[in-house]
């Protein structure tokens, strides 16, 4: 058994089809015209199996799912907004207290 698989007598809408069978599938790869073009497992797969009559995409994805599983999908992540600095710290802000003080007036800078 070859392991090129010829893509050339695929029709378009049916290259269309097995493209977004994959997509969603969440496999990657492009399925292209081509005899020499290098294709995923999951590619030749689908080919393989739309040569041999299997022609609906809820089959198809089925196939992948069951040779090959679910793919793996990014762990879902909670967003948290930061805290302040007080926060996260235990320290209760004073209440009407500036973080950087107030400036010195003008009388305070001729004193010195």
């Amino acid at each position: 058994m070859s392991s090129t698989i010829d893509t050339t007598s695929l029709a378009t809408k049916d290259m269309k089809m097995l493209n977004g069978v994959l997509a969603s599938s969440g496999y990657s790869g492009n399925i292209s015209r081509s005899v020499t073009g290098e294709l995923n497992v999951a590619s030749k797969l689908i080919i393989r199996l739309f040569f041999q009559g299997i022609r609906e995409p809820a089959h198809l994805a089925g196939a992948l799912e069951r040779n090959f599983g679910k793919p793996m999908r990014a762990p879902r992540s909670i967003h948290v907004t930061g805290l302040h600095r007080y926060a996260t710290q235990g320290i209760t802000p004073l209440k009407g207290r500036s973080i950087h003080g107030t400036p010195p007036s003008a009388d305070d800078t001729s004193q010195h």
